[in-house]
């Protein structure tokens, strides 16, 4: 067989290959919590997920706030961790009722203690 023959076989037989399929994304995670109220600052575990995880990645349980903080120069949206603004997370979602995580991320820690935050877990 001729190398041209060859060749114009394997690119007929590369040409008909399904597309690869998109990727499922994760179901959406529910978690039920307590009624948050106003007066007392709150926050719940949250998991900032790592598009490269592994063993140096920097991933952690963060605390995400329930509502607004303005404390001085610190200033927190609701949904944001107390040691970052969401929107510099690649992905920060509620940990399930079942993992019942701690926080591991010393910023959110040391922040909950100064500005007097309740952690709340999932029920």
């Amino acid at each position: 067989m001729p190398f041209s023959e060859f060749f114009a076989n394997l690119i007929a037989e590369h040409a008909t290959d399904p597309p690869a399929p998109e990727p499922v994304p994760p179901p959406a995670v529910t978690v039920e919590l307590v009624p948050v109220d106003p007066d007392v600052p709150s926050a719940h575990v949250a998991y900032a997920f790592n598009p490269h995880e592994g063993a140096r990645s920097q991933a952690n349980y963060h605390l995400r706030l329930d509502q607004d903080l303005n404390a001085g120069r610190l200033v927190r949206k609701r949904g944001d961790a107390l040691c970052k603004p969401q929107a510099k997370f690649w992905g920060l979602e509620p940990t399930r009722p079942a993992d019942r995580r701690a926080p591991s991320c010393p910023t959110c820690i040391e922040r909950a203690e100064r500005y007097g935050i309740t952690v709340r877990q999932a029920a």
